[in-house]
């Protein structure tokens, strides 16, 4: 696992191994600049830069964005649902 993941980890095995799980889910996205992202990253690109640049982070703010969206129209009871999901996440190493 790259270190600059177990970095944005803040050092949760776990959670860097979700990560990358994610960055894998990703590599499938329908989106092709998201998919070219993503698969960079597992190839040993820099997450941060990635989602920093123009192209990427665009991307990822107006993907954000439409998140953000459906979450603040949602019933309050689906809303913690998804919640208490995240929060139960664990995946093994």
């Amino acid at each position: 696992m790259p270190d600059e993941i177990l970095d944005i980890a803040h050092g949760d095995i776990h959670l860097a191994a979700r990560i990358r799980e994610i960055l894998v889910a990703l590599a499938d996205h329908d989106n092709a600049e998201i998919r070219e992202m993503s698969r960079e990253v597992l190839a040993g690109a820099s997450l941060r830069r990635m989602a920093a640049s123009s192209v990427y982070g665009d991307e990822i703010g107006a993907a954000f964005g439409r998140f953000w969206q459906t979450y603040q129209t949602m019933d309050p009871g689906r809303r913690t649902e998804l919640e208490e999901a995240g929060r139960s996440v664990r995946c093994p190493i």
